[in-house]
């Protein structure tokens, strides 16, 4: 595969591991980290594995650093992966055996619950801690505090992590043998026989580790699609069943570096065509198998995201007029730059909603009840559409209110809570979405419609000075 092709295999598996990061608080927490892992490694292999990172790798020379060091790096995280392969297959096997395991907690992460206090008092932590996990706990607090922790059992993982140890030591002790350099992109060993088989050895316990971390895998991969019910979950089981054995193909073609290696010394770096039909065919059905199974949720995250944020941003005409007349209504203060995005659009666009309608009850003593004359003269100049009558009447009293209640005019205590423009003509939205989807029409109006300008005109220059009494605007001659 060509480098730009690696590059953008790289980001895929980099997303891929920022989604299973976020996922630990839904999903299973050691499936969610062994998948971080084996991406984000991956990501960083194929960075440093491909064509123009290894090449642009020959001017380290001149920082005295081994041009083949960053090939050595990327060996050493693809083999890490690999071992984080081979910790998921161990989850995926056994998933009854983690929930034992995670039993297998600290006393210092325990979280006594009120029946579990008074053994504490009495008992001291550690002792108070193995008689609720072992009588059980009535209140459920270790039970609960313990199914949110699962995870391998521990020999299993020191056995991975051991084997992991060996493999990259003999690794280490065979390239130091090899001391192989770097031409263009492939690897040459020493001219002698024993470097050439090093060089070989080095490649071939590559393979071997690689092969065995895959079909762990792939057994179990295997044996879940098989169990699952016909639906999206078990056609994308099936594509990262099919991206594993296209990955074994791909890493079983290695025999033939691991051939060339003994016989000229040399590792290609570049890859032949079938072994790159090979590696487009494993990413191509990994991607379609996350898709199907992982990124959908992350899609529809994302979109979320985007929507709520759009929605926010939407009210931000409004709102900042309103807070501007009203400071009051602000719930907690901005912590973060005013052009930066909300880190949390969801529930920064509810704050902003309940600001509005605060506000709104407010400016609810500032009506004034000459708006719908103002605004029947006004639509008589700009008549507005049907769709738009009931948020242009709404609007018309809302600006009214503001200019009001911004020129520091006395509340008007005549005017009746249950006036026409008091009440907003539309029922509340049953969901955020709904109410989020009204007011931003309602600020589009607002800040758009030239009825509504006109309305906020006159209602500027009929409000009186806050030293003057406020005259029976009904009676008012002049009005």
């Amino acid at each position: 595969m060509s480098g730009l092709v690696l590059y953008g295999v790289a980001l895929f598996f980099a997303l891929s591991a920022c989604h299973f990061a976020r996922g630990r608080r839904t999903n299973p927490r050691a499936i969610a980290r062994y998948s971080c892992y084996a991406t984000a490694l991956l990501a960083a292999a194929l960075l440093l594995l491909a064509p123009p990172t290894v090449q642009a790798a020959d001017r380290l020379h001149r920082l005295g650093i081994a041009p083949a060091v960053p090939v050595l790096l990327g060996d050493v995280l693809r083999i890490g992966a690999a071992c984080a392969i081979r910790l998921l297959a161990g989850v995926l096997r056994d998933p009854e055996g983690v929930s034992d395991n995670s039993r297998r907690i600290s006393a210092r992460r325990w979280a006594p619950g009120r029946a579990c206090r008074r053994s504490v008092l009495v008992l001291g932590r550690t002792w108070a801690f193995r008689r609720c996990v072992q009588a059980g706990c009535p209140a459920s607090c270790a039970r609960r505090e313990l199914s949110d922790t699962p995870d391998l059992p521990r020999r299993a993982v020191r056995r991975q992590l051991a084997l992991l140890a060996g493999v990259l030591g003999v690794r280490a002790v065979l390239f130091v043998a090899a001391a192989p350099g770097l031409d263009a992109s492939d690897l040459t060993a020493a001219p002698s026989t024993g470097a050439r088989l090093a060089l070989a050895g080095y490649t071939a316990a590559g393979v071997l580790y690689l092969a065995y971390c895959l079909t762990a895998l792939l057994r179990q991969l295997a044996r879940l699609a098989r169990a699952a019910a016909p639906g999206r979950q078990r056609s994308g089981l099936r594509l990262l069943t099919l991206s594993l054995v296209a990955g074994l193909l791909w890493n079983a073609w290695g025999v033939d570096d691991v051939v060339q290696a003994a016989a000229t010394g040399t590792q290609a770096g570049a890859e032949d065509a079938l072994c790159g039909v090979l590696g487009l065919l494993c990413v191509a059905l990994l991607a379609a198998g996350l898709g199907t199974t992982v990124w959908p949720a992350a899609h529809a995250a994302v979109r979320g995201w985007l929507r709520a944020h759009r929605r926010y941003r939407a009210l931000a005409p409004l709102w900042r007029d309103l807070h501007t007349v009203l400071p009051e209504i602000a719930l907690a203060p901005a912590s973060r730059l005013p052009l930066l995005p909300p880190r949390d659009p969801q529930f920064a666009l509810y704050r902003r909603i309940i600001e509005i309608h605060d506000a709104r009850l407010i400016l609810r003593q500032h009506l004034d009840p000459r708006t719908p004359r103002w605004l029947a003269a006004a639509a008589s100049r700009f008549p507005p559409s049907a769709a738009r009558a009931g948020a242009t009447a709404e609007a018309a009293a809302l600006a009214a209110a503001l200019e009001r209640a911004a020129a520091g005019a006395r509340p008007n205590p005549d005017t009746p809570r249950t006036a026409p423009a008091a009440e907003p003509p539309h029922a509340l939205g049953q969901d955020l979405e709904s109410e989020a989807d009204h007011l931003a029409h309602l600020t589009r109006v607002y800040a758009t419609c030239p009825a509504v300008a006109e309305v906020r005109a006159r209602a500027r220059a009929a409000v009186p000075s806050p030293a003057a009494p406020d005259p029976d605007p009904v009676a008012s001659p002049a009005r």
